[in-house]
């Protein structure tokens, strides 16, 4: 009888989960696989809707809880809960010794989890390695789990090439499309009525909606507050329906959180702390637009031909697709360009003509075969760097 194989998977906080849940589901399906999750970070916070909830909900067994997220604004913050993450990794580690760590992208549980690996020679499987953000430590992170992990599965084929120029030998890099596009083919059809149900804020079938996700940019933290007053200045003046969504953990939050309060009287605006993932996707197939600076606007919305605004420097020199216009934060070219992207009908058209340049949706199972093919062994644990 063939052993399974234990892929432990890391996350830490609601957007990466919903991108990784798709792998989950492949990995805990696959036949030669046994998956166990460690849940840390946001996930672990009422401020951030206890989301670990969800990941019970979704049928995937919480192997460790590691609290680590402090509640500080300040840049030190980040860092320090990077380090409590990674002393807890250790141990859950130790105690559920697994065969593989899975994680993805540039945050704190990719760089703990690389470095965890690296040294207790427990291999690394990387999603999303590759990608180029200019202005952001996530890029410097993203680069070094790189350069840390064993195996990299990647979302384009710009990517691919990046890593190999990272000196990554080539048996160790896999060209798998983005798992982040899966759930939009998994998940079920909401009509207007039931989400307006469930935010509690009419979403008719007949108007317009944006939809506004915005994230502080770690080298422009003190700007964080002004930048989104912009961005709600533009929302305020353009009288649109809107639905917007709260930031991630990053410092510079409650400043984000702050400008939102001066704003959250507008009797058109709703504004959701956290949203679970079946609402969030069904809002994106229904938006006329999404603004703010969300990876969601590169890597997700060209799979459903929504138009994206993206305000700054977050995603900048981003591989994305013709769906997306880059403005700066100033409050008449935001408005602009959205009203471009909701009531230009030649724009439309092109962005319905747009092709997703991270995959086919189908990125989950091909991640789930390779986990249970790859041969474990020196060759893949012990690496070699090419040039």
């Amino acid at each position: 009888m063939k052993i399974k194989r234990n892929i432990l998977g890391i996350t830490g906080i609601r957007s990466e989960y919903d991108i990784l849940s798709s792998v989950f589901r492949a990995v805990q399906n696959h036949p030669d696989l046994n998956l166990g999750v460690v849940a840390t970070g946001a996930h672990l916070s009422p401020v951030f809707g206890n989301t670990i909830e969800a990941i019970r909900a979704d049928g995937f067994p919480i192997a460790d809880e590691i609290e680590s997220l402090l509640s500080g604004d300040g840049l030190a913050s980040r860092v320090k809960g990077l380090s409590i993450q990674l002393q807890g990794l250790i141990q859950s580690i130790q105690r559920i010794r697994p065969d593989m760590l899975l994680v993805l992208g540039d945050r704190e549980e990719a760089i703990s989890a690389a470095l965890a690996g690296a040294y207790m020679n427990i291999a690394v499987a990387h999603i999303a390695g590759g990608d180029r953000v200019i202005g952001n430590v996530d890029d410097q992170v993203r680069h070094a789990v790189t350069k840390l992990a064993h195996l990299h599965f990647v979302t384009n084929p710009e990517s691919y090439e990046r890593v190999l120029r990272l000196g990554e030998q080539s048996f160790r890099v896999h060209l798998t499309g983005n798992p982040g596009l899966d759930r939009f083919a998994e998940t079920p059809v909401i009509m207007a009525s039931g989400l307006s149900d469930c935010l509690g804020f009419m979403i008719p079938d007949s108007e317009p909606f944006m939809l506004v996700i915005q994230h502080v940019i770690s080298t422009e933290v003190e700007q964080a507050y002004e930048q989104m007053k912009m961005t709600l200045e533009a929302v305020k003046q353009l009288g649109i329906r809107t639905i917007l969504i709260h930031p991630n953990s990053d410092a510079g939050r409650q400043q984000i959180v702050q400008a939102i309060r001066e704003y959250e009287n507008l009797p058109f605006l709703h504004i959701s702390a956290n949203i679970p993932r079946t609402v969030f996707v069904n809002l994106m197939r229904r938006a006329g637009c999404l603004l703010g600076n969300s990876s969601a606007g590169i890597l997700e919305a060209p799979l459903i031909k929504l138009p994206v605004v993206n305000v700054g420097n977050r995603q900048k020199g981003r591989l994305h697709a013709e769906n997306v216009q880059f403005v700066p934060h100033e409050v008449e070219a935001i408005k602009k360009a959205v009203s471009k992207a909701l009531f230009d009908e030649t724009y439309r058209t092109q962005v319905r003509l747009c092709v997703n340049p991270y995959g086919d949706g189908r990125s989950s199972q091909r991640i789930a075969e390779i986990l249970a093919a790859v041969h474990l062994d020196k060759n893949l644990l012990i690496k070699d760097i090419t040039y």
